[in-house]
């Protein structure tokens, strides 16, 4: 069978009568739409929901508030999440799974259907404000572009390459997430508060904030 289209996702996750899926809670990774990561899942519940995944590998990936809650309830949860795509499962010798997933769009939870053997529940698209173009904008994503090769050409743990990979980026969005998913200090809250954040300019300058005070303190 084809995939879907990300247009006939989103008319399937509209309103409540949309259709219920896999929530798979992560303790401190965000994954940020055009993304692939490995996410490491260990929890019975998690490798429950993983297994389970037959034809349709759409997931819906969520932060929760505390990393140490071992059986989280939707209290423990941010509302706002990413659906995403599993493309690979990989199964590790010590039980573990390393799910290699693709974010597609932002979502927020509107009501979870199901809490065992795992999570499941029915979410709403959350569209992205994208500014007009302007120079005031343009300015702003070459200044963000421009600190973070500074930071990969500084950083003996981010490749070259990543600075090459962020040159061809021409959406303000993808380039705010493709460089947000690569910061390992930057925190959970933080990239969470980014995936929350509906205006792309926003969401621009945050990360150019971040990146400025990262090389800031390393001066």
């Amino acid at each position: 069978m084809a995939e879907k289209s990300r247009s006939e996702r989103n008319i399937q996750l509209k309103g409540p009568e949309g259709r219920s899926l896999p929530i798979l809670p992560l303790r401190e990774t965000v994954l940020f739409p055009h993304a692939v990561l490995p996410l490491a899942v260990g929890r019975e519940s998690s490798v429950q929901l993983v297994n389970s995944l037959g034809e349709d590998k759409t997931i819906v990936v969520v932060v929760q508030r505390e990393a140490r809650v071992e059986a989280p309830q939707a209290s423990d949860l941010y509302t706002v999440g990413t659906l995403a795509l599993v493309h690979r499962v990989v199964k590790m010798p010590n039980q573990m799974l390393f799910v290699f997933a693709e974010g597609l769009e932002r979502v927020r939870m509107a009501e979870l259907t199901q809490l065992t053997p795992f999570m499941r529940g029915r979410v709403d698209p959350l569209p992205e404000a994208i500014p007009p173009k302007s120079s005031e904008v343009e300015a702003l994503q070459r200044n963000v572009l421009n600190l973070f090769q500074q930071i990969v050409a500084g950083s003996p743990d981010l490749s070259d390459e990543l600075s090459k990979v962020a040159m061809t980026i021409e959406e303000p969005v993808r380039l705010v997430h493709f460089i947000a998913s690569l910061l390992p200090w930057l925190s959970t809250a933080d990239k969470q508060d980014m995936l929350e954040t509906t205006d792309v300019r926003v969401r621009l300058e945050k990360i150019n904030h971040h990146l400025a005070k990262a090389l800031n303190a390393d001066c």
